[in-house]
């Protein structure tokens, strides 16, 4: 599993969104310059990931005001995630790593059912706020559905990094 350091490039990567189409992060970035939170959750299936994505929902003015872009990422099948973006009504994308590529490159932790059952499968929880320059400046992994930064730690994070920003 790879362990940044604040600073380091983010990966790139390729995924698929939940209407279907190919998502490739870096040329994303050559025409949208803001910052990026890209948040893994483990799947449609869960009420604690769903409550996350509902609470960014919720705060996406904030978010914009913020000039942060929101993408979520998960391992579950692309009919799910299209299921469960339509369902909550989801403005950001919403993207499948169906075949484990993305949480590798960002080392998240992936769960398999070795030492308990639990879902299945599965990618676990994690955000990574990238620049306009593909430099991660924040990161959370999680081993477990618990734990994650709300909205508003997410807010008062990038309001922090931003003001403070070299």
């Amino acid at each position: 599993m790879p362990k940044f350091q604040l600073g380091d490039q983010a990966p790139d990567f390729t995924a698929v969104t939940a209407e279907g189409e190919s998502f490739h992060f870096y040329d994303h970035l050559k025409t949208d310059d803001r910052f990026h939170l890209l948040v893994f959750f483990r799947g449609e299936w869960c009420p604690v990931c769903n409550e996350q994505l509902q609470d960014l929902e919720k705060h996406k003015e904030t978010f914009r005001e913020l000039n942060t872009h929101i993408l979520a990422i998960s391992t579950d099948e692309t009919a799910n995630l299209a299921k469960m973006k339509q369902s909550s009504t989801l403005s950001f994308p919403v993207l499948s790593d169906k075949d484990q590529e993305v949480i590798k490159a960002y080392g998240v932790y992936y769960h398999d059912d070795t030492y308990y059952d639990d879902h299945g499968s599965h990618g676990e929880p994690a955000v990574f706020l990238v620049d306009p320059q593909k430099r991660i400046l924040y990161l959370s992994v999680q081993t477990g559905p618990f734990g994650r930064p709300s909205a508003e730690d997410l807010r008062k994070t990038i309001k922090y990094i931003q003001k403070t920003l070299r």
